[in-house]
């Protein structure tokens, strides 16, 4: 029996330093790549993944705080014109996952990215 995939776009076509996607909750994915997509020219800027779970504290069901990094941040200029990046997470026990523009996008092009994972 195929395993179930789950596609989100996390951000489209963003420049704009310090725009954050919604978070995704992740819980029950085995595998999750995160696609970096240039769309023109990036010349600079940074995209952060980022993770987080619920503050028991509080009744907020998303954590309003400083959310911790997933590896290493991301070049926009590594997917200049069309170019992608794949971040593979490794497995481990995520709760909820976002994208960041953590540095404004310059150059004229804009970035996205999108989430794949497979139950």
């Amino acid at each position: 029996m195929p395993r179930r995939q789950t596609r989100i776009v996390l951000l489209k076509q963003k420049i704009d330093d310090e725009t954050t996607s919604l978070p995704v909750d992740v819980r029950g994915l085995k595998a999750i790549a995160l696609y970096l997509m240039g769309h023109g020219t990036t010349s600079g800027g940074t995209i952060t993944y980022e993770e987080s779970t619920d503050d028991p504290t509080t009744s907020d069901t998303i954590y309003g705080g400083t959310w911790s990094i997933i590896g290493s941040a991301n070049n926009a200029s590594d997917v200049t014109a069309g170019k992608q990046k794949a971040t593979h997470l490794t497995v481990g026990a995520y709760h909820r996952v976002r994208a960041r523009i953590s540095d404004a996008i310059t150059g004229g092009g804009s970035i996205s990215v999108v989430l794949v994972g497979t139950e």
